[in-house]
């Protein structure tokens, strides 16, 4: 009688003990890029209006707690609008988020291997109940575009899984 307890005991136990956040490491299905998601991804692709630019853009993403950690990356026709681009794309995240900028880091410019690039940071909550909270990145690199971005409820961001989920993305040589 006391092993079916037993049984059920460690069951129990082990359920509770399974985590939240089931990183894993993924790559660009054609984008130069690796990150560690914190649960299964989907991809989908759609051409979007970029500037001047039609380009196709793939979205990788999984959600957590009603909290999406999602990658987005485009190839554009050349670097010097991939690098103006991002201006754009920053403009339309905060509309489409209905929200303001709470903290923002300057844009920092690199060269490295001949290859300039253009990496900056930002959060912004929305102005709407409920509170919905987006951290985001966004880096340019010779003809891609990429944003590296954790969107949902203000209360159920876990800071740290958004701090291992952005500083996790790596752009492959």
């Amino acid at each position: 009688m006391q092993k079916p307890i037993l049984i059920i005991f460690i069951s129990i136990l082990l359920a509770a003990c399974s985590p939240k956040f089931d990183w894993r490491q993924v790559q660009g299905s054609e984008a130069p890029y690796t990150v560690l998601m914190p649960g299964k991804t989907s991809e989908l692709s759609r051409d979007i209006q970029l500037g001047p630019d039609r380009v196709t853009m793939t979205m990788t993403a999984t959600q957590i707690d009603g909290v999406s950690f999602a990658v987005g990356a485009a190839k554009m026709s050349d670097a010097t609008k991939a690098m103006q681009t991002l201006s754009v794309i920053k403009t339309a995240l905060i509309n489409n988020l209905g929200g303001k900028i709470i903290h923002e880091e300057a844009a920092r410019v690199s060269n490295s291997g001949g290859k300039l690039s253009v990496n900056s940071s930002f959060s912004a909550i929305s102005t709407k109940s409920p509170l919905t909270s987006m951290t985001a990145r966004l880096l340019a690199q010779d003809v891609w575009i990429f944003q590296i971005l954790v969107v949902g409820p203000e209360k159920d961001i876990n800071k740290e899984a958004v701090e291992t989920f952005l500083n996790s993305f790596k752009l492959a040589s």
